[in-house]
C-alpha cells in the first residue's frame, strides 16, 4: 500500500485526526475514488506513519481517524546527499529526481558545472512541480522521510559546502573501470556527485580531488547522467 502526505500541521494526535488536503485530496478522491471507511497509511515526510481510516470526504479535505502508528520503516542506513547538474532536458532531470527518491537519497541539490547548459536558478514554480514529483515518488515507494530539492548553487560553492563531509564520491566517466570508492562505514553520511551531459572539466576534476572526493567509475560504457544517478544510489545503497 502506498503512502500518503501530509504536512506535520494537518496531523492532531490529540484528537486522532489527520487531514489530508491539496493534491494528496484530489488523488484520493478524483483518481483513486477513495470512500469513508477505506484504510490508508499516511506519513508527515519526518518518518512517521499512521494507519487511518476514512471519517469524513468534504470538498477539498478528507479527515481520517487514527488507529495505529509506526517510525522510520524502510529508511536507508545511509544519509545519502545527492549532488546533480541539471540536465538540458527537463524531462529526464525529473525523471532523475524521481527515481533518486524512490532508491532513497535524503536530499538533491542541484549544481552548475562548468558544462551545465542552463545555470540560471530555477523558478518558484518548477520547484514546486519537482516536490510534486518527490512527494509522489516517496508515496509510491513507500518512505516516510521527505527529501528536500535545493535550488541551483555554483560549483565552488558545493565544494565549500562539503568541505568537511564524510565519503564524498564523485561518479568521473573518464575513470579506469577498476577505480571504485569506499565508505568509511563508521560514518553514517554520503555525497554522491553526478555531473552533466559534457561531464567534468579538468579543472573542476582538479578541485575535487583536492577537496577529498573519491573518483568512483561505473565502468567501460558511457551513460546517461540520469542513468549514472540511478545506477550510483543503487549502487551505494544496497
Amino acid at each position: 500500500m502506498e503512502y500518503y502526505y501530509t504536512k506535520s500541521s494537518n496531523i492532531d494526535l490529540e484528537n486522532n485526526r489527520i487531514v489530508l488536503d491539496d493534491f494528496e485530496h484530489k488523488h484520493i478522491i478524483k483518481v483513486l475514488r477513495k470512500k469513508t471507511g477505506d484504510i490508508l497509511k499516511i506519513t508527515d515526510g519526518a518518518r512517521n506513519i499512521y494507519d487511518c481510516k476514512i471519517l469524513k470526504i468534504s470538498g477539498d479535505k478528507v479527515i481520517c481517524g487514527i488507529i495505529g502508528k509506526n517510525y522510520n520503516l524502510f529508511e536507508p542506513e545511509y544519509n545519502l546527499k545527492l549532488f546533480i547538474a541539471p540536465l538540458r532536458n527537463n524531462t529526464r532531470f525529473e525523471f532523475a529526481i524521481e527515481k533518486a527518491v524512490e532508491l532513497g537519497v535524503s536530499s538533491i541539490q542541484a549544481v552548475a558545472a562548468e558544462f551545465t547548459v542552463n545555470k540560471t536558478p530555477f523558478s518558484k514554480t518548477k520547484i514546486e512541480r519537482f516536490n510534486k514529483i518527490i512527494i509522489s515518488a516517496m508515496g509510491q515507494s513507500q518512505r516516510c522521510f521527505l527529501p528536500e530539492f535545493k535550488n541551483i548553487i555554483s560549483f565552488d560553492d558545493m565544494i565549500a559546502l562539503t568541505k568537511n563531509s564524510p565519503n564524498k564520491i564523485v561518479m568521473y566517466e573518464y575513470a579506469e573501470s577498476s577505480v571504485k570508492s569506499e565508505i568509511n562505514m563508521n560514518e553514517k553520511e554520503i555525497s554522491l556527485l553526478i555531473g552533466p551531459e559534457g561531464g567534468f572539466s579538468k579543472q573542476e576534476m582538479n578541485k575535487l580531488i583536492s577537496g577529498k572526493w573519491q573518483v568512483h567509475s561505473l565502468g567501460d560504457r558511457k551513460i546517461r547522467s540520469e542513468t549514472a544517478a540511478i545506477v550510483s544510489i543503487f549502487e551505494l545503497l544496497k
